[in-house]
């Protein structure tokens, strides 16, 4: 069965395509060096940014859709705050989310991982969903844990950091949560 783009929708988000004229906001997080520095490789150029909005629109067009990249607008003022992303399908998928700084700590990044999963296990009826970060990273990796994923692995000095870490190698974790497992969180929580 063939999967096309879907527009989703969360309690205070909507997860909506990428437009070309989301340039000036996607840059404003992608080329911050705050925004990216647990990311691997510096913040990206306006270059860079343009190449991740077409890689973004073109996958989102795609006739079968391996990776979903959706731009995450504030509904309140329809505003745009971050992507989130559900990439790798079939085989290995793994969910993963940007935000811009300003909207940090505000229970959005948890929002956008709990519909995500639900996107994934309900809709797209997949088994299994993966995530990863840097270990320094913890707001990442709390919001993996709010969402009922566990922590599969820790790769010890798995990943260098950019500048922002003085290219220091750093651990990442990686978390999973299968679909029985978030059937039993979403029911208890």
């Amino acid at each position: 069965m063939k999967s096309k783009f879907i527009e989703l929708e969360s309690e205070r988000l909507i997860y909506r395509k990428f437009k070309y004229d989301d340039f000036p906001e996607v840059f404003d997080w992608l080329g911050n060096a705050e925004n990216m520095k647990y990311w691997m490789g510096e913040p990206k150029s306006e270059s860079e940014t343009r190449d991740y909005i077409n890689w973004a629109i073109s996958s989102s067009e795609a006739e079968d859709i391996k990776n979903y990249e959706f731009a995450v607008v504030l509904k309140s003022e329809n505003i745009l705050i971050g992507s989130a992303t559900l990439i790798n399908l079939p085989g290995d998928p793994e969910i993963g989310w940007v935000l811009h700084k300003n909207y940090w700590r505000q229970g959005y990044g948890t929002e956008i991982g709990r519909a995500l999963l639900k996107f994934s296990f309900d809709t797209l009826g997949l088994r299994r969903i993966i995530a990863a970060c840097n270990a320094k990273n913890r707001g990442s990796y709390r919001i993996m844990e709010k969402i009922g994923m566990r922590r599969e692995g820790h790769f010890i000095k798995a990943q260098q950091g950019n500048s922002a870490l003085d290219y220091e190698w750093c651990d990442r974790f990686q978390y999973a949560i299968l679909k029985e497992e978030w059937k039993q969180w979403d029911i208890n929580k």
